[in-house]
């Protein structure tokens, strides 16, 4: 019995078979050698954002202190 999940890029069904490792899992957890390829280019292409809270800059004040 495997698992099941699907490509984050092309949404098909992938089957894990945990005593035949399949050409799929190679390219976990994408299906395919492309469409890892088009989540690099997204991620290159900074078409993904990371969003987190901007840090404060230190004041004029805290560096004069140094």
């Amino acid at each position: 019995m495997g698992m099941k999940h699907r490509c984050p890029i092309c949404h098909k069904v992938i089957k894990e078979h945990r005593q035949e490792p399949s050409r799929e899992v190679r390219f976990f957890p994408f299906c395919s050698r492309r469409c890892k390829l088009i989540d690099l280019g997204a991620w290159l292409d900074a078409e993904y954002k990371v969003i987190s809270e901007p840090s404060e800059a230190p004041s004029d004040a805290d560096t004069d202190k140094q």
